[in-house]
């Protein structure tokens, strides 16, 4: 498959990128900064541009299959570039879209403390995720978001699961980084989970 990926530069995004590569499908990684990108697999299209920038994004889709992205960022980065991206994907004809955010977002399954301590110390990363989640979802793509437990820099373990629809999400929960990056792949690549959301631990 031709996949889409922003945030290749990221410690999950760029796990990613190389999974996906070494599974022999064809990446295109729009990046603000090619140059850390220094993968040189043949399989591998680099386009320099903003994940906010409808323009970008649509250059980046451009005979793709599907995007995933595990953007991170301040201010209000993921609400703008999921606006680019619900139009970018129209009007390229790309339906898939996978979304990585954080178990900090899913207020409802947490007990009392987590969520006044996650809210006080993440209050607009939360705002921000969850304005951009909400653009998806009002979006007629097939799109799934993602909610894994704390990210570790470890292994990939192949345990990521899904949890249980309402499981509690709690603070010593833990996924490594590479087992992200393979769920997020098979959810791109397979039509499991389209149009919900999921929370995944290791």
């Amino acid at each position: 498959m031709n996949l889409v990926v922003l945030g290749a530069t990221g410690r999950t995004g760029s796990l990613v990128v190389e999974q996906a590569l070494a599974a022999g499908h064809t990446v295109t990684a729009l990046v603000r900064s090619p140059e850390k990108l220094t993968t040189g697999n043949s399989n591998l299209r680099v386009v320099a541009g903003q994940p906010t920038d409808k323009a970008a994004v649509a250059r980046a889709l451009e005979g793709a299959d599907a995007l995933i992205s595990t953007l991170g960022g301040k201010g209000s980065v993921i609400a703008d570039s999921t606006r680019a991206i619900v139009a970018a994907a129209h009007a390229a004809g790309v339906r898939r879209v996978v979304v990585l955010s954080s178990w900090f977002v899913e207020r409802d399954r947490m007990d009392a403390v987590t969520r006044l301590l996650t809210g006080l110390a993440m209050g607009a990363m939360i705002k921000d995720k969850s304005a951009g989640e909400q653009v998806l979802r009002r979006s007629d793509l097939d799109w799934t978001i993602v909610y894994p437990s704390i990210l570790t820099d470890g292994p990939a373990l192949g345990s990521a699961a899904a949890l249980p629809e309402g499981a509690e999400r709690k603070m010593t929960q833990r996924i490594s980084r590479a087992d992200v990056a393979a769920w997020l792949l098979e959810a791109a690549t397979t039509d499991q989970y389209s149009r919900r959301t999921v929370g995944i631990t290791g």
